[in-house]
């Protein structure tokens, strides 16, 4: 109280100048626990601070040091940084993320051959994770969208880059780091669907986007369409196209949700009871069911109980 702060370490002005630094010799603090190389990244990208030479460097020399720390604590120490995370962010910290998700390697430098694309695919991907919300399920699908781009890659007669099924070969990769990760389960499938689903065309079409509700749900729904604006809008062309395409679907999904539309079997007027009162049995139930569902989704038929028994019925 007499003698006010002490600050042997000049961390008050380094924390006014924006500085990153550890609190002594950065490879004795780094060999203690090998997570703050992480966390220092994390703290770079929350509070802005650019770490000074000495720290940086220990921190890309010793990054192997983080295959000895439990895969749980690298998992959460990512998800906070992702959450975290600018573009700029994740291209200075390449070096600590290629060393806890290796799939990411071939994708630093990767050029695309495009011309919708002017970024390799890890800037573009880096672009991606900045562009959606910060929300854990969209950040590692952003993450993780295109990392299976370089093994999908072929080039025609043109010198033109083709990707053909890269969502595929990415949703694959996905899933295997994060089950290395250890992530939990449900992030996991939320992560692998989305990623899987990236390159599905969504047409401003009512009766396909019922079936989208009725598959995906509102919430993965508009997940998948915030994944695809960013994407779209993350090439570096500066000719980002038919992004007003986006707001198109989601007024029309507001329109179907306002119709309070029927999306899935729970919805029907009818239920497995109604369809054993007609008769049917074991298997046939659920056949049927999925048949009436389709018919209300493509409107030709609506969805009262009298038509869809009516409809069941003739199916006898």
């Amino acid at each position: 109280p007499r003698t006010g702060y002490i600050d042997p370490f000049g961390g008050q002005a380094d924390l006014k100048n924006k500085i990153l630094r550890t609190v002594g010799d950065p490879e004795t603090r780094f060999r203690e626990d090998a997570l703050r190389i992480l966390r220092g990244a994390r703290f770079s990208a929350r509070f802005r601070l650019i770490p000074d030479p000495a720290t940086m460097e220990a921190m890309v020399r010793l990054a192997p040091l983080l295959d000895k720390i439990a895969r749980e604590r690298v998992f959460e120490e990512l998800c906070k940084l992702l959450k975290s995370a600018t573009a700029q962010d994740l291209q200075q910290f390449i070096p600590l993320l290629t060393q806890v998700i290796p799939e990411l390697t071939p994708s630093v430098g990767f050029q695309q051959h495009s011309p919708h694309h002017r970024y390799d695919v890890f800037t573009h991907t880096a672009h991606v994770v900045e562009a959606v919300p910060r929300e854990l399920p969209l950040r590692w699908a952003a993450l993780l969208h295109d990392a299976g781009k370089p093994a999908a890659f072929t080039m025609d007669e043109n010198g033109r880059g083709h990707f053909k099924g890269h969502a595929k070969i990415s949703q694959e990769i996905a899933d295997h780091v994060l089950l290395r990760l250890k992530a939990p389960s449900a992030l996991r499938q939320q992560v692998t669907e989305l990623i899987g689903l990236h390159m599905t065309p969504l047409e401003p079409d009512k009766k396909l986007l019922r079936r989208r509700l009725g598959k995906l749900g509102r919430e993965r729904l508009e997940q998948l369409l915030q994944l695809q604006e960013a994407d779209m809008g993350s090439k570096g062309t500066g000719k980002e196209e038919e992004m007003e395409q986006f707001t198109v679907l989601r007024e029309m999904i507001a329109e179907v949700l306002a119709e309070d539309a029927c999306f899935s079997i729970k919805d029907l007027a009818v239920n497995g009871h109604d369809m054993m009162a007609l008769g049917m049995e074991g298997p046939n139930i659920g056949k049927c069911l999925n048949a009436l569902l389709d018919l209300v989704m493509d409107e030709q038929l609506p969805n009262e109980k009298e038509a869809l028994l009516s409809q069941a019925a003739g199916k006898l």
